[in-house]
């Protein structure tokens, strides 16, 4: 028998999956170099986030995966689209020991669309190897979910992020 998963559980695996890969600088995931220079260097996507429409691995000041959930020019778009993907990331992440905070918008006329954060619950980080004590501790991965707005463009972009650390 096959088995059968909703979209809610192939987001939740791709959430997983990159969230896992983080401690080893998502080097089992980085598909093909897309860009390299002075500011950034891109990488494709090896995993498909179910509702992306762009997403890709960057390192500029850290590295982090960026997944772009909608792109509009039309801001009645924006309230759907981000309250979906807050659940879906919550109900994702809260069961494995993550915690959610809000954080105001900076972007004018954006207050409605907190900035969504999660974080490990402290009691659930990461603790040193207690066989091998020379091994760096990292911190886990974080996950944001941001709205933004680009005036060159006139878009409005709710994009993921997950942080290495």
């Amino acid at each position: 028998m096959t088995k059968c998963y909703s979209q809610q559980d192939d987001f939740c695996n791709a959430i997983t999956t990159i969230v896992r890969d983080a401690p080893n600088k998502f080097r089992n995931i980085r598909g093909k170099l897309i860009e390299a220079n002075a500011n950034a260097t891109l990488w494709a996507s090896g995993v498909t986030l179910p509702g992306t429409v762009g997403s890709r691995f960057v390192y500029a000041m850290g590295l982090f995966y960026e997944g772009a959930v909608l792109q509009t020019q039309n801001k009645d778009d924006l309230k759907s689209v981000y309250d979906k993907y807050k659940t879906l990331l919550s109900d994702c992440l809260k069961p494995q020991g993550y915690t959610m905070a809000q954080n105001d918008n900076l972007y004018p006329g954006l207050s409605d669309y907190k900035k969504i954060v999660f974080m490990p619950d402290e009691k659930e980080e990461v603790k040193p190897d207690v066989k091998d004590k020379a091994k760096p501790v990292l911190p886990p991965a974080h996950i944001t979910l941001e709205t933004i707005y680009s005036k060159d463009l006139n878009k409005y972009t709710i994009v993921m992020y997950i942080f290495e650390h």
